[in-house]
């Protein structure tokens, strides 16, 4: 009998690297599994995998042919396991090349000669898949984990309560299986802090959770132990950046570590970026610096009630905030004319910048949002009456990602906008996102929407469905654009961008991506 062993394996990576679950539980999935086997010559082994290929030994990540260990110049062709005599080769058939009838594979082993062999396979713990290895592993009628989240190098698990005694087995069974994670969390309770942070225990593996993650060509670095990331919103974050103009300038007001900001900035948008996470705001500004889009994403640090109407005031703090994350220095040009160059185009971009009109004939606040962009370079372009973008202040869409609360800060828009900033411009799109349960919820959104925004929408707002969440719980996103009659209602303090930093009427400081 010819011995296989590991030569069918081939002697893998996975066979040979260490395993986080203990030799004794991984003993109980080694086999021999016994196979018959074709002896052909060495120089003829891939004329005869292609004739036999359908009935041929068909596992993966192991191979279906090897040594001879009886014949030096030959090689072993493993036959399907459910062959398992001459008799089950009477059945099979091997089509001829000529167009001839078909023989069975009994007479094509006799018409070349060829004879039959048994061998054995070897197969551990590495070869069967993490499903298996955690149904054999679990008490019966026990639902195994069929899914999780990937972050960069962690896997998130959300287990059930009859999974959490076997949890650092099936955290082990992960790391194991999947070579390109370190880190496995679950998580321990619902999100109830401010930040939208889950509370998480770590399963097995590294307990660094700072990580990144790459979506639609940007990088972003996180740490998913101080910051709320859901790696499922990705075709969401592409979908409402492909609503924006490369011209707009975007509000993000709970921009997390900037899923839609940075994207947005590297369309070409201008984005206002605000996040009150402190944690957030950090990986905020390192993905800007990151991904080059400094001067394109200006980062704040503001509860979004107070972002909000300072934006809609004209009254942000954007020299600041350009200060924080500046453009990226140029890249040096090459050669001897490179000086000339570099001083050309800094002419030319000087020429580009809007031309203030005087002071005394512009609003405080208009005035020092130009100043601002002034010290932003590509950060503006001048104001067209269209609602493109401009130095004043001036922006087009307003994005609020907070599903459990964002419809709570509609109240902010309500009076702030400033009437000589905006005198003939079109005001923003507001794009807020919220949770529906069932049809009843959905029906009632323009409601919902309007008793917090504290009046009526001018239309029917645009309700894109974004994804379920559970069942008969659905992430949706709701589109309007900010109503004249709202936006300049009598509202104290709203003029200059008033509202303290902990929101009105005690409402959450909460943010999410």
């Amino acid at each position: 009998m010819a011995a296989a062993g590991a030569a069918a394996n081939g002697g893998s990576a996975a066979s040979r690297r260490s395993f986080l679950l203990p030799e004794e539980l991984r003993a109980q999935f080694s086999q021999q599994i016994d196979l018959m086997a074709v002896r052909v010559p060495k120089q003829s082994t891939n004329q005869y995998m292609k004739q036999l290929s359908k009935h041929l030994f068909n596992k993966p990540r192991m191979r279906n042919v090897m040594d001879d260990a009886e014949a030096p110049d030959g090689r072993l062709l493993l036959l399907d396991e459910t062959l398992t005599s001459e008799a089950d080769l009477e059945g099979r058939e091997v089509p001829s090349a000529g167009g001839e009838p078909a023989s069975s594979l009994v007479q094509f082993l006799r018409d070349e000669g060829l004879s039959l062999a048994r061998t054995q396979v070897k197969v551990d713990y590495s070869y069967w898949p993490a499903h298996t290895v955690l149904q054999r592993l679990l008490p019966e009628g026990i639902e195994v984990p069929s899914s999780f989240e990937t972050v960069g190098h962690i896997a998130h698990l959300n287990l059930r309560e009859e999974l959490l005694p076997h949890k650092h087995t099936i955290g082990q069974v992960i790391l194991d299986k999947n070579p390109r994670l370190r880190t496995v969390v679950n998580k321990v309770g619902s999100i109830e802090n401010e930040f939208r942070v889950f509370p998480h225990e770590v399963l097995a593996g590294e307990p660094c959770c700072e990580t990144e993650v790459r979506q639609h060509g940007a990088l972003f670095r996180l740490d998913y132990a101080k910051v709320y990331w859901n790696s499922r919103l990705e075709r969401e974050h592409q979908r409402l950046v492909g609503l924006f103009r490369p011209e707009d300038v975007v509000l993000d007001a709970m921009a997390g570590i900037g899923p839609f900001a940075i994207p947005a900035a590297q369309k070409g948008c201008l984005v206002y970026a605000n996040d009150l996470n402190p944690a957030s705001f950090e990986y905020l500004c390192t993905n800007i610096k990151l991904n080059r889009v400094g001067g394109k994403v200006l980062p704040f640090n503001m509860d979004g009630r107070a972002f909000m109407r300072q934006a809609a005031a004209g009254s942000l703090d954007l020299m600041a905030a350009a200060a924080i994350a500046p453009p990226p220095p140029a890249k040096p040009a090459k050669g001897g004319k490179a000086k000339k160059q570099q001083q050309q185009q800094a002419d030319a971009e000087q020429a580009q910048q809007p031309q203030p009109p005087p002071p005394q004939q512009q609003p405080p606040q208009q005035q020092q949002q130009q100043e601002a962009h002034a010290g932003a370079p590509e950060s503006a372009a001048a104001a067209d009456g269209n609602g493109s973008s401009s130095g004043s202040g001036l922006f087009q869409h307003i994005v609020m990602n907070l599903p459990a609360a964002a419809v709570e800060f509609l109240d902010a828009l309500n009076g702030s906008f400033c009437p000589r900033l905006w005198e003939g411009q079109p005001l923003p799109l507001v794009h807020v996102y919220t949770f529906a349960k069932g049809e009843e919820e959905l029906a009632g959104l323009r409601q919902r929407v309007e008793s917090h925004l504290g009046g009526h929408l001018d239309e029917e707002p645009q309700v894109h469905l974004v994804r379920d969440v559970a069942p008969k719980k659905l992430m949706v996103c709701v589109s309007f654009r900010v109503p004249r009659s709202l936006a300049f209602a009598s509202s104290a303090g709203a003029a200059d961008g008033g509202g303290s930093a902990g929101g009105d009427d005690g409402a959450k400081r909460q943010r999410t991506q």
